[in-house]
């Protein structure tokens, strides 16, 4: 491998790291970010996840919410309402916290193989349906309530708010994507 190769690829993983680090900052800065509106509070965290996942390969995408999740974990106040801690992750709510990887990794995943916008809405949709099971199972176990107020508790409220995230973050990553082009 030459000098010059070398140092394409040591800036190209440079570049991946940062982009990664510093979405990883915006979700934690947006999940602080929330209304508490019962059970389940409704954050901005969510548009920052739909970012990675617009903005991000898989691999980049799943470690920038990871990273997110471990500062939670090890105590720093990023999760909604300043809260922290694996007691949070495994609570009644932690199932969406957790569950953001898969639907990072999904909505990446899937936006990848589609250029036109209506196509990738559906992706994102179908995304936030993943982050809803996996927010409403662990709901479903730990407040041992029915099937529909888990639904009332943890999806609908949510549901508008979450598609006019989806829709912002759309807007958002397509704007980023024209203004700093292939350093994206």
């Amino acid at each position: 491998m030459n000098r010059s190769h070398r140092m394409h690829t040591r800036q190209t993983v440079l570049r991946r790291m940062c982009r990664t680090a510093l979405l990883t900052a915006l979700i934690c800065v947006l999940s602080v970010i929330s209304i508490p509106i019962g059970a389940v509070p409704l954050t901005l965290g969510l548009l920052g996840i739909f970012l990675c996942g617009l903005l991000l390969p898989p691999a980049d995408a799943s470690a920038a919410v990871g990273g997110y999740l471990l500062l939670g974990a090890l105590g720093l106040p990023v999760f909604a309402g300043m809260q922290s801690g694996i007691g949070i992750l495994a609570g009644p709510t932690g199932g969406f916290l957790w569950g953001y990887l898969p639907t990072v990794w999904l909505l990446s995943g899937l936006v990848r193989r589609t250029e036109r916008t209506a196509p990738r809405l559906i992706c994102g949709m179908a995304a936030l349906a993943l982050l809803y099971l996996c927010g409403t199972v662990q709901f479903l176990a730990i407040a041992g309530v029915s099937l529909s107020a888990a639904l009332a508790v943890c999806v609908w409220p949510f549901v508008l708010p979450d598609t006019v995230k989806l829709a912002c973050a759309y807007i958002l990553s397509a704007r980023l994507r024209r203004i700093l082009g292939h350093h994206l």
